[in-house]
């Protein structure tokens, strides 16, 4: 069976065209999205509903044609699963049970064992998913990158600054480290179950890779990254894995697709970044997926 084009880009295969699919694709835009919406009070109790969840993944895919379905999900399930409670409030957006202590890291651990449990209906969503779609079309599963569940775990918006994750990394840099590497677990579980329920591929959000100074980023994101990859890689060889590193900078990009081989197969690129150096510098190496401006309006 001939894989979906998304597949076969990621695969660095020739193909007839450029597949098309939107990060975020499900979403307030839509009217049918918003009626089923407003059916839930909790955000994540709707992310974690197999069939509005699997009904919100389609829509985009059935109303424009898409070529491939990202699973509608919340990057903040990982902390949910790890114990720590997550809330969406209207204007403010979610709110995370903080991460003060290293204490805390012995109870995240010992819910481990849950996480594929807690996040079942996530799986659920992705085989229900797959069934509905026709065979062309790809099924992207997700997760968000450690970094970045860091940085909502102690800073609950990191829209307006990370001050107590830049505190941890600096003051404690073995605490910050193992945070990172228990997020990091947890992630190639998560993403694991997705690619054993059925998904095609699957996205690494660092959302708030662009928050890390220089200093920090190896170790903040660079690492973390490649180590997830690496565990996913190691249980689902077969399985195309994309990083969104959002912020990197054009030499965080190369070090990163330097060391693709064996560990992942496309980069996404924000919109600040060009083109023509992405193709020239990143694909030989890389699949590179975007950069449409959201900000752009047809007339």
């Amino acid at each position: 069976m001939t894989p979906p084009l998304l597949v076969q880009a990621l695969q660095h295969q020739p193909i007839s065209r450029p597949p098309v699919w939107l990060m975020r694709q499900a979403g307030r835009y839509l009217p049918e999205y918003r009626a089923i919406r407003a059916n839930f009070k909790d955000f994540i109790a709707f992310c974690l509903t197999p069939d509005a969840a699997t009904e919100v993944t389609l829509q985009p895919v059935n109303r424009f044609g898409l070529d491939a379905a990202i699973i509608f999900a919340d990057i903040l399930t990982i902390p949910s699963a790890l114990g720590h409670k997550v809330t969406f409030s209207e204007g403010h957006g979610p709110s995370v049970e903080p991460f003060t202590s290293k204490y805390q890291l012995k109870d995240m651990q010992a819910r481990m064992s849950e996480v594929s449990g807690h996040l079942a209906n996530v799986s659920r969503t992705v085989s229900n998913t797959r069934q509905a779609l026709s065979a062309e079309k790809a099924v992207i599963g997700f997760s968000g990158g450690p970094f970045t569940l860091a940085c909502y775990m102690m800073d609950n918006k990191p829209s307006t600054g990370i001050p107590n994750t830049l505190a941890l990394a600096h003051n404690e840099p073995a605490t910050f480290e193992q945070l990172l590497a228990t997020l990091t677990e947890a992630c190639a579980i998560y993403l694991s179950d997705q690619i054993n329920a059925g998904a095609d591929a699957v996205q690494i959000f660092e959302s708030w890779a662009l928050a890390a100074p220089a200093e920090l980023w190896q170790t903040a994101v660079e690492k973390p990254l490649l180590n997830l990859s690496r565990m996913v890689k190691t249980r689902h060889p077969g399985t195309p894995i994309i990083l969104f590193p959002r912020g990197a900078t054009p030499s965080q990009l190369e070090a990163l697709s330097s060391q693709h081989t064996g560990v992942f197969n496309g980069l996404s690129l924000s919109t600040e970044h060009n083109l023509a150096w992405a193709h020239q510098t990143l694909q030989p190496h890389v699949t590179i997926q975007g950069n449409l401006d959201p900000e752009l309006t047809t007339g």
